[in-house]
């Protein structure tokens, strides 16, 4: 079992550095409210990362996953954008979609570049992990699979939690049929946005 509990110093100090990367990696952290960041490391440092690493099987992932996401949504606000002094967007809870993309980018960071808690267990881990799918890589799977959702969310911020299990299912159908299933979600999302950002 692992605890953040029983960590030395040394080896505290790096899970929680390896957090805060894995938190800045994310493209999305720029969209959220002041002062969001330090939120969602206390929740993941305290909570998250603890029972992912102790998860057993696919389905306690997902829950534990889910989990963070419903939490997010509730307490993780978007910022107020303004442009020449006027506000354009009101300040307002972060959507599904935004809050799993920030989790999955971060569990890519601590998990499968960082190989946390331990390489052994970290390879386990990343079959379970999902893509960090960008509004590109939603364009491709929505060409691919037109009729899967109704309506098809255009960005992030559309993404609720019943199309984001449906574009997760979609990632995972895509690599079977498209790389024989040789590639985990994780690193689909790698390849695709190079492919697609350039």
């Amino acid at each position: 079992m692992w605890r953040t509990s029983e960590l030395d110093e040394p080896e505290r100090v790096r899970f929680k550095n390896i957090i805060e990367m894995g938190l800045g990696f994310s493209a999305m952290i720029r969209l959220f409210r002041k002062g969001s960041v330090k939120i969602l490391y206390d929740q993941i440092v305290k909570k998250t990362a603890e029972g992912i690493f102790n998860a057993n099987y696919g389905e306690h992932f997902i829950q534990i996953h889910s989990e963070f996401c419903d939490w997010g949504t509730k307490n993780i606000f978007l910022a107020e954008k303004k442009r020449n002094g006027r506000t354009i967007k009101k300040s307002k809870l972060a959507s599904y979609g935004q809050i799993a993309k920030t989790l999955d980018v971060t569990l890519k960071v601590v998990v499968y570049y960082s190989h946390l808690p331990n390489c052994e267990r970290s390879k386990k881990i990343s079959e379970w992990l999902n893509a960090a799918v960008d509004s590109k890589m939603m364009a491709m799977l929505r060409k691919q699979y037109p009729d899967a959702i109704e309506p098809w969310p255009d960005t992030i911020e559309d993404v609720d939690k019943g199309s984001y299990v449906t574009i997760q299912e979609l990632v995972r159908n895509f690599i079977k049929e498209k790389h024989q299933g040789r590639i985990a979600p994780v690193q689909f999302d790698d390849i695709y946005w190079r492919i697609l950002n350039r």
